[in-house]
């Protein structure tokens, strides 16, 4: 008896463990659980792993992180929307991601056990663009399913995101600006920076040159690398314009002046490290667009 009784009391410890952990979660309002929900809801062919045991260990410290970070949002973004002329729910901003495979570092460890892809990326650009008050819309649909689906080669890839582009517009013709999302396949020693106390995943632009059109996109690509340069020294890789024989040269950025073609980190970079150049991209981005240019 003496048994039963010491087995209810620990399974009754467990659940108010648990019970009151789950609570926490939903009260502390971090952006990871609508970033998850939404990947999950939106797009159910990625598999995402979560280990209870790992969030409930790193909850206290992961937590406490992510409430400091979203008080100090909270900040900015009373200082930024203030003075910012789009503050309306109109999808001005479409995100996509050409190679929607791509992933992010990967540990057991990590609080949410989630593995991390330029479609999480997505969600997190998008969340930060709202906090500015702007709105925008990722895309859902997956284009190497496509590619697979209809036997496609890889390299069609860029066929299947036009079609999409095209869609997208033509369902919502608000949309005037298009961004998509890649992350790059060299070393973490080559993509990340800490500036401060803080460590990002470096950005890299991408300009195709077989565009007639291409200074456009190139001004737009200028005038964001310019802001990194001047706030986040280190923080940007640059333009890298590419032609040529075996390359794509025009990347889709011949649909519209404002479409261009963003890498953020590589394949060893952190979720956490990208979340944080994302957050810099958001407002290199409201600054330009707030800046009329």
């Amino acid at each position: 008896m003496k048994k039963i009784y010491t087995s209810i009391v620990i399974m009754l410890l467990i659940l108010t463990i648990y019970l009151s952990y789950t609570l926490n979660l939903k009260t502390n309002n971090i952006n990871f659980i609508h970033l998850i929900t939404n990947c999950f809801q939106e797009n159910k062919v990625y598999s995402y792993k979560v280990d209870l045991l790992s969030m409930y260990l790193n909850r206290i410290k992961e937590s406490k992180h992510f409430i400091k970070k979203e008080i100090q949002n909270e900040k900015e973004k009373a200082l930024e929307v203030s003075n910012f002329a789009y503050n309306n729910e109109e999808k001005t901003i479409y995100i996509y991601s050409t190679h929607s495979d791509e992933e992010y570092s990967y540990s057991k460890n990590d609080v949410y056990n989630i593995v991390p892809n330029v479609k999480t990326a997505s969600y997190i650009l998008e969340d930060e663009l709202k906090n500015l008050g702007l709105f925008s819309l990722v895309e859902t649909e997956n284009t190497i399913d496509i590619v697979n689906k209809e036997g496609l080669k890889y390299s069609d890839s860029y066929k299947v995101s036009r079609r999409l582009l095209e869609s997208r517009k033509k369902e919502n013709p608000s949309l005037v600006y298009f961004i998509d999302l890649h992350r790059d396949s060299v070393g973490k020693k080559a993509t990340t920076i800490t500036i401060g106390d803080t460590t990002y995943a470096k950005v890299m632009f991408l300009l195709g040159l077989e565009n007639d059109n291409y200074k456009e996109n190139q001004k737009l690509m200028e005038d964001m690398n310019e802001y990194l340069n001047k706030n986040y020294p280190g923080l940007s890789r640059g333009i890298y314009k590419k032609e040529g024989k075996g390359v794509n040269g025009i990347y889709n950025q011949d649909f519209n002046k404002n479409t261009f073609l963003i890498e953020v980190g590589g394949v060893e970079n952190t979720i956490e490290e990208v979340a944080n150049s994302l957050k810099v991209m958001a407002s290199c981005i409201y600054n330009y667009i707030n800046s009329g240019r």
